[in-house]
């Protein structure tokens, strides 16, 4: 029995070789698999980030605040990369400020200063360095 046994676990054992596995295909044709995206853990509008944390969130804010923060937590990073705050006043793109990420985990934010012809609806488009869209962050400017 055991003389069956081994030709078969050769004979096994060659197709498997003849046959790699994904992994070892991806490695194999030179293109490394891509680490994953850093994950978005905590995006919010605000007015202030004090100790590394927004400080009086909200989706409404004074004209008197005089600034709005967009602030953005990722965790993990898994390599150095960079995200994009657009901001956007009434469907038209005021600013686009580049933010970098570092490993393990990273907290940005970006901030606009507010003018008395900034009443009005505002939106922020976090995306990665591809474009791909992460988050939206609506809110509004009164008086």
């Amino acid at each position: 029995m055991h003389r069956r046994i081994y030709p078969l676990l050769m004979i096994l054992m060659i197709i498997a070789g003849l046959h790699p596995s994904p992994i070892w295909a991806q490695q194999a044709n030179g293109a490394p698999p891509s680490p994953p995206a850093p994950a978005l853990v905590r995006a919010t509008m605000c007015e202030e980030v004090k100790n590394l944390a927004p400080w009086n969130a909200a989706s409404v804010f004074s004209i008197s605040t005089q600034k709005v923060i967009c602030y953005s937590a990722f965790d993990p990073v898994p390599e150095k990369t960079f995200i994009y705050h657009s901001w956007y006043r009434q469907d038209r793109l005021t600013t686009r400020i580049k933010l970098h990420l570092k490993t393990p985990r990273w907290a940005t934010f970006s901030r606009i200063q507010l003018r008395k012809a900034d009443k009005g609806p505002w939106r922020v488009e976090i995306s990665d360095k591809e474009g791909n869209l992460i988050d939206v962050l609506r809110f509004s400017i009164t008086d």
